[in-house]
């Protein structure tokens, strides 16, 4: 947990959950948010004292997970419905239980029992990607389904013209990592079950091929050969209709534990 608060007594400020994603280099114009800042919000402060936010920062509620919870960017909104001056992923969650939205809720709750008063309105995690000016059909022409995963919690501070200044954090693990292998591509994938290596396993694939994204299985395996089958078929099924870069996931290695007591698995994907 990293603790960069600024001297300045009060700032703009909210908690978000970084987000990371292959995301596209061709977005159509419009006045774009960086690619590191993109973010699901938390909780919006607004105008709020830095040193008094520095004292309760020690006592927030931590994650309940290691690994930071994956998603998918399944629809291009634009916010508000009236006004559309924002162009934003709405969020789906690739674990059912929505761990994510329930810390939401656990974090809401730790700032309002601290004193700091919040929107009351139903929670709806999304991801800006552009605010207005953009020409609306232009984006929905652009539009695909976009697979991400969350890298940190974070405090941010908006500094203007679509900056953003993190001021703390608290990093997860990645549900998957890239690493070197002759010829071939290959991955260490994480989970704390065989099935959420599962799900973080497609995550990688889909990283590479964001396409693969509809072709998900929903059926999550619990064996290592059961998963690198379900693997294979969704390839299969996406070369045929689409067209696929991989050949094909290797029948390789095996599921190992490490110190923080998650599954490890290295996916090698024949090219």
């Amino acid at each position: 947990m990293n603790d960069q608060l600024q001297e300045s007594d009060s700032g703009r400020l909210f908690f978000g959950a970084q987000v990371e994603a292959p995301w596209p280099k061709d977005y159509p114009p419009g006045r774009m948010i960086e690619e590191e800042t993109r973010h699901v919000t938390l909780a919006f402060l607004g105008d709020t004292s830095l040193p008094a936010l520095q004292a309760l920062l020690p006592s927030a509620p931590l994650p309940p997970f290691l690994i930071g919870p994956a998603g998918i960017g399944n629809t291009l909104i634009f916010l508000p419905p009236d006004k559309n001056r924002v162009a934003a992923l709405s969020v789906q969650w690739l674990d059912p239980s929505a761990a994510f939205n329930i810390y939401q809720k656990q974090f809401t709750i730790w700032l309002k029992a601290s004193g700091y008063s919040l929107e009351e309105r139903p929670y709806f995690p999304h991801i800006t990607i552009a605010r207005g000016p953009f020409d609306k059909k232009s984006w929905q022409d652009h539009f695909a389904p976009l697979p991400f995963f969350v890298k940190a919690i974070r405090l941010y501070q908006s500094i203007g013209n679509l900056h953003y200044r993190s001021l703390w954090d608290v990093p997860l693990l990645s549900p998957f990592e890239e690493f070197e292998h002759t010829a071939d591509i290959a991955f260490l994938v994480r989970g704390s079950t065989p099935q959420e290596l599962h799900r973080n396993a497609q995550l990688a694939l889909a990283f590479k091929f964001p396409s693969l994204v509809p072709f998900f299985s929903a059926r999550l395996q619990g064996t290592l050969d059961e998963i690198i089958i379900a693997l294979n078929e969704i390839v299969g099924t996406a070369d045929a209709e689409c067209g696929c870069p991989f050949k094909a996931v290797s029948f390789h290695g095996q599921i190992k534990v490490d110190e923080n007591n998650l599954l490890n698995w290295e996916m090698i994907v024949d090219v």
